[in-house]
């Protein structure tokens, strides 16, 4: 249980480093002509971490059985789609 708590704040802490990377780029984003505020040195640097949480995001949902592709839904939502089997699909005759 304890290692269980220890990748979920994990799972936290990498996703609250990437979306303060994120918003640190996006406001310092060139605008109106005027350069990047950044040097090339730390937009690498962002680069570099941002790409390091990436994978260590990945290993996360690994671990825990869960998928990156997951988003929140509400329990009363109708899903936008539907699976049908292809066993149930006629055959055309040619």
């Amino acid at each position: 249980m304890d290692n269980e708590k220890a990748l979920h704040d994990e799972q936290r802490l990498m996703r609250m480093m990437r979306k303060t990377l994120t918003s640190i780029v996006r406001d310092t984003a060139p605008r109106n002509g005027h350069p990047s505020p950044l040097s090339e040195a730390t937009v690498l640097g962002i680069k570099d971490c941002l790409m390091v949480i990436s994978v260590r995001e990945t290993e996360l949902s690994q671990l825990t059985g869960r998928t990156l592709d997951e988003r929140p839904h509400f329990t009363d939502d109708t899903p936008n789609s539907h699976a049908v089997k292809i066993s149930s699909i006629p055959k055309k005759s040619h």
